[in-house]
């Protein structure tokens, strides 16, 4: 073979990939394209692997994804690079190639899944309705899910850790909305100490929107890790939930561990308005308009007190209502820099937040 064939080079670029020398695989792949300017898909994922070694890992997904340009047909590298976009906590762009993915492999129940939690966070409510709809017209093993209930829990009643996550991740694309799935799977990973027990949360977070308590307690894990903001955006969407929905969780634990974690940000003032709102929601069925109006005023840059009032006022004093609903959005435009990638959490680019 010709030393600059282009077959050649990336032969020889592959190999230094392989022997863990990228770097020495750059000037062959530099050599080919010269030879070759219109280079193939095989090019870009030589490229990607290059990058990846180096860790320079947004390079290589950029790499990739000009290898799906070339050659669509390469199913396992859309969901390498779904996968790594929703590591980044980039779930718009892990969303686009999870349903590219779909489009040419319909029936992956797993991705189906992963499209349907996706698009939820992104606030699209149709797309994650026709998912889950499409993950719950298989009935393949309905018949069989009080058996598979008792196998997980004699799973996890006799320590069977990894037994029990594997079970519940081959059956929760089938069941996708039942609670247990999620509470075997937060258990056995709980005490597998995996790094994905947050993504466990994050699906029970995102199936059970309307709930608290597992906002509540996957806040409590990034209070754990000292990922205060991220914590915060959490507690806050438990809180948020606890208003709007008049849910029976404990309004004082939640107002805790907000607090909590204002502490922890160093936070003064919001925390002083967490001591202030802890005293007006014990009291919300008395609570006086002007008082309320008032203490919000007082802590008027604090997201808790605006959402109370808003829900408050909502069939009390509707304009002060929308009021408090504008003041919301220019608040988190004003902190977008120092908040908004962290504080609205799993559901950033959810536009039925304030509904």
């Amino acid at each position: 073979m010709h030393p600059f064939d282009y077959e050649y080079l990336l032969q020889r670029a592959q190999e230094k990939i392989e022997t863990d020398t990228p770097a020495r695989a750059f000037p062959y792949l530099q050599k080919a394209r010269e030879i070759q300017p219109e280079v193939d898909y095989r090019f870009h994922n030589l490229m990607g692997d290059a990058h990846w070694k180096m860790h320079d890992r947004f390079s290589a997904m950029e790499s990739y994804e000009r290898s799906l340009e070339s050659n669509e047909y390469q199913f396992p590298l859309f969901i390498r690079i779904a996968d790594f976009y929703e590591e980044e906590r980039k779930p718009d762009k892990a969303l686009v190639f999870s349903e590219k993915y779909l489009a040419l492999v319909p029936n992956d129940k797993n991705r189906i899944f992963r499209a349907a939690i996706l698009s939820r966070r992104m606030g699209r409510e149709s797309n994650y309705d026709n998912y889950i709809k499409i993950l719950e017209s298989d009935i393949t093993f309905e018949s069989e899910k009080e058996s598979l209930r008792s196998t997980l829990n004699r799973y996890l009643k006799n320590k069977k850790w990894k037994e029990a996550e594997s079970l519940a991740l081959k059956y929760l694309p089938y069941f996708p909305r039942e609670e247990w799935m999620y509470e075997s799977l937060i258990l056995a990973r709980r005490h597998r100490s995996l790094a994905s027990l947050e993504d466990a949360y994050m699906m029970a977070c995102v199936i059970f929107k309307e709930e608290t308590k597992y906002f509540v307690r996957y806040g409590v894990l990034l209070q754990e890790k000292k990922r205060y903001f991220e914590a915060l955006s959490s507690l806050r969407k438990a809180f948020r939930n606890s208003v709007k929905f008049q849910k029976n969780q404990d309004w004082d634990e939640i107002l805790f561990l907000l607090r909590q974690t204002y502490s922890n940000l160093g936070r003064e003032k919001d925390s002083y308005a967490i001591d202030s709102l802890v005293n007006d929601t014990r009291i919300r069925n008395d609570l006086n308009p002007d008082t309320l109006k008032i203490h919000i005023q007082t802590f008027r840059k604090n997201r808790e007190y605006l959402i109370f009032g808003m829900y408050w006022f909502l069939e009390k004093e509707p304009k002060a209502s929308q009021e408090y609903k504008q003041l919301i959005r220019q608040r988190d435009e004003e902190f977008e820099n120092t908040e908004l990638l962290f504080v609205l959490g799993p559901f950033a680019k959810d536009a039925n937040d304030l509904e």
